[in-house]
C-alpha cells in the first residue's frame, strides 16, 4: 500500500514531488497572508506598474455607471444599430507571419478579435498575442505625438523636416539613405521598397527581426537543393512526424496554428490511423508536450543527431539516386544506449512509412540541420505528399544585414537611417553595440508604436498606427493575400509604415487605403470585387507555385566543440538557450498586462522570466526554484531567478527573451520619466552575440542568495501530507490516459479508473431540462497547453489584472486555467494538460452553501452568479473541489483611482483604457465571487436572434471564447439535450469521463482521456 511520504506518479512541481518542509509551510494556508489582513502595499513605482492595465478598466456598460464615448454620433452611419456587435475581417502579422482575423466592434469600438475560419494560416484559431491586441490598441502608453530629439513635436514639423531631407537625398541619388524594417510580408511595403530603390539608386533597405524564422531554412534548403526554398508542411497527411527542435505547432512557426489543427486531428484514436510524434529538443515545447516519444538533448547536439538519423535512414531506405547519406558522426552522446535505441527505432519507423512521414527542422537550428531534414524528406518520398517547396529569395540573413549596417554606421557612411517597426537598440546582439553605432547617423527616424529604446535615441520618432487602426495587406506563408481594414481612427494620430515610406517616394497625397488599393489594382480592378475582397479579408489561398527541387550531395557535417560532446557538461560549459517568449514574443508586448499575467505554459510563471534548468543540473549547481543566479557567457552577465524544469536536457539553461525593458511603458518598465517603473524580468538580449544567436555553450551559472518567492500559479491550492496523498491517488483519475494498444483492447478504460456505487439523489431534481442543457467536452488528447483560451476568456469577460504581488498571494482572477501535471521521473518527465473551467455541476456544492443564493442554477443548466447578492463569504470557493471560483479581493479596476465607480474614467488615460471592455459583460465590483459562465452573453445573444427568426439554434452556432480560439479544436460546446450535437456525442464517447464524478456533483464538462501512440520498440 502506498504510504503518505511516497512520491506521487503525477505532480505539479518538484517541490510537490519531494514534499519538502518549505513547500508544506508555504501551502499551509490557501492564501499566503491571513485573509483578514490587507497585504502590505508595494512601493509606488511597483504599484503603478502592476496596476497599469487595470486602473481605468471601469465598466462603461452598467446603467448605474457614467458612460463616456470617444465620439458621439451626430448622424448614425448607414447600417449601424447602436449596441449591436459588428464583425470585420482583417489581418495581422508577427515576425512576417500573417494570419486572418475577425474583429468585433461595438459602436465603432473594437473589443475582441478571433481567427478568420476562411484563412488557411489559422483556420479560425488565434494565439494569445492576437487576443491581447485589443488591450494594446487602448494602451495610453503608446506614443501620442512625434518626438524631435526627445521633445514633443507635431506631425507638420516632422513633414517639413523630412521633406527637406528627401530633397537632399534625391540630389545625392540616395547615397547615405538606409532603411531598416522589421520582417514583413506586406505586398504594398514591398512595392514601395522597389519604388525607393528606383528613386534612390544608392540607398540600402535592410531587414532586422530578432527572432523571426526563415534565415536558416533558406540557407539549409540552398545547401540541399542549390537554391533557397520555402518549406510547406502538410501535417494532416503524415503518419510519422519527427521534430528536430521545431515547435511547428506554435504561433511563431510558419502556419503554426494550421499545423496544430492538423496534428491534433491526427491524434484521434478512433480514426483509421493515428499519427506518431517523435520530438528531439533541449527544452519542453508545445509539440514536445504531446509527443509519443521525446528525447531531451542539448540544442547543439541536434545536428549530430540529424546526421546519425540520415545515416540510418539512408542505409535502410536504399535511395541510391539521392546520393550518399551522412557517415555516422563521432559524437560521444550517440554511444548512449538510450539515444542509440531511439535513433534505430525512429529510422525503422520512418522507412516503414515512406511517403507518409515528415521531418521538420527548428527555425533556429543551423543550416546543416535544415539541409538534412530536406534530404530525409526526399529520401523518404515525402516531397509532394507531406512536404512541398516553393522558391524563396536568396538574400543575406538578417544577422548579416544588421552587422553590415553597423559597419556602415561606424564608417560614417549613413546619413539618414529610417527604422520601421523595429527596435534594434534593444534586440540587437550585444557585441554589435548598436546604440553607439546608431548615434553616428546624422538623421535617425524611428517609426514605432511606443517611444521604445530606439525611438528615444532618434532624431525623430513618429507614432506607428495599430493594425486595427489602419489599412494593410499581408501574404501568408503559402502566399494567401490578406487585407486589413481599420476599425477605428488612430487614437493617438499614429501613421502606418507605408505612409512614412510614401513620403520618400513623394506619394504624400496617398492614404494607406489608396496605397494598398493601388498595389492590387491590376489583380482586382473592379471596385465590387475589391469590396468583396475587403469583406472576406483574404484572397484565394495558396498562390505560390510548388516546386520539386533536385537534391544535391551534402558534405559530411562538421561538429565543433560541444556539438560532438556527451550528454552532460559542467558549469562553464553549459548551453545557453535563448527563446522568444511564448507570451510577449521578442519584447514587443512587454507593456501588455494580459500577456504579462498569463501563466507561462510549463512553469506557470507570470510577470517575468527565469533561467530554466534541469533538475540534475540544478543539483550540481546548488540552486533551486527562485534562487537568484548570475548567468555569464562571452564576458556578458545578467541576473535572473532559477526555476527547475523537469524534462529539460541536462546542461541546457533556457531563458526567454523580451524582458528587462527600460522603455516599454508603465506596465513593462520605463525610465527617464516623471514616474519611472521597474523593468519586468531580465534582459537576456545582453547575452546574445553574433556567435551565440539562439544557443551556444560556454555558460556559467552562480547562485546569488536565498530563493525568492516567484509569482507562479502552480502550487496555490496544494495541501498537507494527507491531502497530498489524496492528490497522488486522485490525479491519475483526473488526467486519464492510455496507450493506443490498451485503448483498442479496452475502449472504455477511462470509465473504469474510478469504481463507486450508483449515485443516487436524496430529493427530486430541482431543475427540469426541457429545453436547452448546455455542456462542454474537452479532449485531453488535443490540448497542447498553449493557453490561448485563457487570454480569450480574459478579453471576452472583462477579467481584471491583479499584478505580481497578488499572484504571489494566490489571488489570481483568471476564470480559466490550464493545469499542467508532470509524470514519470523528474529528469525524463512527461507532461499532461488539463483546461479547467467551471464544471457547471448539476448538483453544485457551491450552491448548497451560499447563504444568500448568489450562485444558482438556471433552467438551461448554467451555474450562474448573481453579483448583486454576493456578500463575499467565500463559502462557495471552500466547497468547490475544482477550485475554479475567484474572489475579487480588491476593486482592481477602480480602487486606487477614485472613490466613485466612474471617477477613473474622468482621466484621459483611464478613459482610453476603459474602451477595451466588452459591453455585453458586467464589470464586477470588489467583494464578489467570479467564475466561468460558459460565455452566457453569447448564449443569450444567439437565443434572441434565433427567436426573432423563429428558428432553432443550430449545433455549433454558439461558441464560447475558449472554444473559438483553440488552435486544435480541443474544446466543444453545445446542447446536451440535442443527441445529434457534437458535444452530446463526445460526452457519450468511450473515452469520456467527468472529474470527481464520485462526489455526485454531476458536472457538465466532460473530458476525453488522452491516448498516445508509442512505438512498441521504445515502450
Amino acid at each position: 500500500m502506498s504510504q503518505v511520504n511516497d512520491k506521487p506518479s503525477y505532480w505539479r512541481s518538484l517541490a510537490e514531488l519531494e514534499n519538502d518542509p518549505e513547500f508544506r509551510e508555504a501551502i499551509e494556508r490557501e492564501f499566503k497572508v491571513p485573509l483578514d489582513q490587507e497585504p502590505g502595499s508595494p512601493a509606488r513605482r511597483r504599484f503603478m506598474q502592476v496596476m497599469g492595465a487595470s486602473f481605468a478598466l471601469a465598466g462603461l456598460s452598467g446603467c448605474r455607471w457614467k458612460e463616456d464615448k470617444l465620439v458621439d454620433f451626430a448622424k448614425r452611419p448607414q447600417g449601424m444599430v447602436p449596441g449591436e456587435a459588428r464583425h470585420y475581417a482583417t489581418t495581422m502579422e508577427v515576425g512576417g507571419l500573417a494570419v486572418g482575423l475577425i474583429a468585433t466592434s461595438y459602436d465603432g469600438r473594437p473589443v475582441k478579435v478571433e481567427g478568420n475560419p476562411a484563412h488557411p494560416a489559422n483556420l479560425g484559431a488565434s494565439a494569445a498575442w492576437h487576443q491581447a491586441s485589443v488591450l494594446e490598441l487602448y494602451d495610453p502608453d503608446r506614443s501620442q505625438s512625434p518626438l524631435n530629439d526627445g521633445n514633443k513635436a507635431d506631425l507638420a514639423g516632422f513633414d517639413e523636416a523630412f521633406k527637406a531631407k528627401v530633397t537632399e537625398l534625391k540630389a545625392a541619388g540616395g547615397k547615405g539613405l538606409y532603411i531598416l524594417s522589421g520582417a514583413s510580408s506586406s505586398p504594398t511595403l514591398a512595392a514601395l521598397r522597389r519604388s525607393v530603390a528606383e528613386k534612390y539608386t544608392q540607398s540600402k533597405w535592410l531587414t532586422w527581426d530578432a527572432v523571426a524564422p526563415g534565415d536558416e531554412e533558406r540557407a539549409g534548403t540552398k545547401l540541399a537543393f542549390g537554391k533557397a526554398h520555402r518549406v510547406h508542411l502538410d501535417c494532416a497527411k503524415a503518419a510519422v512526424i519527427v521534430s528536430l527542435d521545431a515547435d511547428f505547432i506554435g504561433p511563431a512557426f510558419p502556419m503554426g496554428l494550421r499545423n496544430a489543427r492538423a496534428v491534433a486531428a491526427g491524434r484521434d484514436p478512433d480514426a483509421a490511423r493515428m499519427n506518431r510524434l517523435y520530438v528531439v529538443e533541449p527544452a519542453f515545447s508545445q509539440i514536445g508536450s504531446i509527443a509519443d516519444h521525446r528525447l531531451a538533448i542539448r540544442a547543439e547536439l541536434v545536428k549530430a543527431f540529424a546526421a546519425a538519423l540520415d545515416a540510418a535512414v539512408s542505409a535502410a531506405a536504399g535511395a541510391a539516386d539521392a546520393g550518399p547519406g551522412q557517415p555516422k558522426p563521432g559524437a560521444a552522446f550517440l554511444s548512449d544506449a538510450h539515444v542509440a535505441k531511439f535513433v534505430d527505432a525512429l529510422a525503422k519507423d520512418l522507412v516503414a512509412h515512406k511517403g507518409t512521414s515528415l521531418v521538420v527542422a527548428g527555425p533556429h537550428q543551423p543550416a546543416e540541420v535544415h539541409a538534412l531534414a530536406a534530404r530525409l524528406n526526399t529520401v523518404l518520398g515525402n516531397v509532394g505528399n507531406t512536404v512541398s517547396y516553393t522558391e524563396a529569395s536568396d538574400e543575406p540573413s538578417m544577422r548579416e544585414q544588421l552587422a553590415s549596417l553597423v559597419a556602415d554606421l561606424n564608417a560614417g557612411a549613413v546619413d539618414t537611417l529610417l527604422v520601421l517597426d523595429s527596435n534594434p537598440i534593444y534586440t540587437a546582439p550585444a557585441d554589435l553595440d548598436f546604440a553607439a553605432a546608431y548615434a553616428k547617423a546624422k538623421t535617425r527616424v524611428a517609426v514605432s508604436m511606443y517611444a521604445d529604446e530606439t525611438a528615444k535615441a532618434s532624431t525623430w520618432h513618429v507614432p506607428l498606427a495599430h493594425p486595427l487602426e489602419t489599412w494593410s495587406d499581408t501574404l501568408a506563408w503559402d502566399g494567401t493575400l490578406g487585407i486589413g481594414q481599420p476599425l477605428i481612427a488612430p487614437l493617438f494620430g499614429g501613421k502606418a509604415a507605408i505612409e512614412i515610406v510614401a513620403r520618400l517616394t513623394e506619394d504624400v497625397a496617398w492614404t494607406p487605403k489608396d496605397l494598398v488599393r493601388r498595389t492590387h489594382k491590376e489583380a482586382v480592378p473592379d471596385d465590387r470585387k475589391w469590396a468583396r475582397l475587403v469583406q472576406a479579408g483574404l484572397g484565394a489561398p495558396g498562390q505560390l507555385e510548388k516546386k520539386s527541387p533536385k537534391l544535391e550531395a551534402i558534405a559530411p557535417v562538421k561538429l565543433e566543440g560541444g556539438e560532438a560532446g556527451g550528454l552532460e557538461v559542467g558549469n562553464g560549459q553549459l548551453e545557453l538557450l535563448l527563446t522568444p517568449c511564448s507570451k510577449i514574443y521578442d519584447g514587443r508586448w512587454a507593456n501588455n498586462a494580459w500577456l504579462q499575467e498569463l501563466p507561462e505554459s510549463f512553469t506557470k510563471l507570470t510577470w517575468g522570466n527565469a533561467a530554466l534548468i534541469a533538475p540534475k543540473t540544478a543539483a550540481a549547481l546548488g540552486v533551486t526554484d527562485g534562487t537568484p543566479a548570475r548567468l555569464t557567457v562571452g564576458g556578458q552577465s545578467i541576473e535572473v531567478p532559477v526555476m527547475i524544469a523537469p524534462g529539460q536536457a541536462v546542461g541546457t539553461v533556457k531563458v526567454a527573451l523580451g524582458y528587462g525593458r527600460t522603455s516599454a511603458g508603465v506596465v513593462g518598465g520605463h525610465n527617464g520619466d516623471t514616474q519611472p517603473t521597474t523593468p519586468v524580468g531580465a534582459n537576456a538580449y545582453k547575452l546574445r552575440s553574433a556567435k551565440l544567436h539562439r544557443f551556444g555553450s560556454g555558460l556559467s551559472v552562480a547562485g546569488q542568495g536565498a530563493p525568492l518567492h516567484l509569482p507562479t500559479t502552480q502550487d496555490v491550492h496544494a495541501i498537507d501530507d494527507v491531502g497530498r496523498k489524496g492528490t497522488d491517488d486522485r490525479v491519475p483519475m483526473l488526467v486519464r490516459e492510455a496507450n493506443l494498444a490498451e485503448y483498442k483492447k479496452h475502449p472504455d478504460f477511462a470509465k473504469h479508473v474510478v469504481h463507486h456505487p450508483p449515485l443516487l439523489q436524496l430529493w427530486e431534481e430541482p431543475v427540469k431540462y426541457d429545453g436547452n442543457k448546455w455542456g462542454m467536452a474537452i479532449d485531453l488528447g488535443k490540448c497542447i497547453g498553449c493557453s490561448a483560451c485563457v487570454t480569450a476568456c480574459q478579453a471576452e469577460n472583462n477579467i481584471a489584472v491583479v499584478g505580481d504581488e497578488a499572484i504571489r498571494w494566490g489571488r489570481e482572477l483568471l476564470w480559466l486555467r490550464v493545469d499542467r501535471y508532470y509524470s514519470g521521473k523528474a529528469d525524463d518527465a512527461g507532461v499532461v494538460w488539463q483546461p479547467l473551467p467551471c464544471q457547471q455541476c448539476d448538483n453544485a456544492p457551491c450552491e448548497q452553501v451560499c447563504p444568500v443564493g448568489a450562485t444558482m442554477h438556471t433552467s438551461e443548466g448554467l451555474n450562474d452568479m448573481v453579483y448583486n447578492r454576493c456578500i463575499g463569504t467565500r463559502y462557495c470557493a471552500n466547497n468547490c473541489p475544482y477550485k475554479v471560483r475567484r474572489f475579487n479581493y480588491f476593486n482592481y479596476h477602480l480602487d486606487k483611482v477614485g472613490p466613485t465607480p466612474w471617477h477613473g474614467a474622468e482621466n484621459d488615460r483611464h478613459r482610453v483604457r476603459a474602451m477595451v471592455f466588452n459591453p455585453e459583460v458586467t464589470v464586477r465590483a470588489r467583494g464578489v465571487m467570479e467564475k466561468c459562465t460558459f460565455c452566457v452573453q453569447r448564449i443569450q445573444n444567439t437565443k434572441i436572434k434565433a427567436k426573432n427568426a423563429k428558428r432553432a439554434i443550430k449545433d455549433g452556432e454558439i461558441r464560447t471564447a475558449c472554444e473559438q480560439t483553440c488552435p486544435t479544436g480541443a474544446i466543444t460546446f453545445g446542447n446536451l439535450n440535442d443527441k445529434q450535437s457534437a458535444v452530446a456525442k463526445l460526452t457519450e464517447a468511450s473515452r469520456a469521463y467527468h472529474l470527481l464524478a464520485e462526489l455526485n456533483n454531476r458536472p457538465r464538462v466532460s473530458y476525453l482521456a488522452r491516448v498516445k501512440n508509442p512505438n512498441p520498440e521504445l515502450v
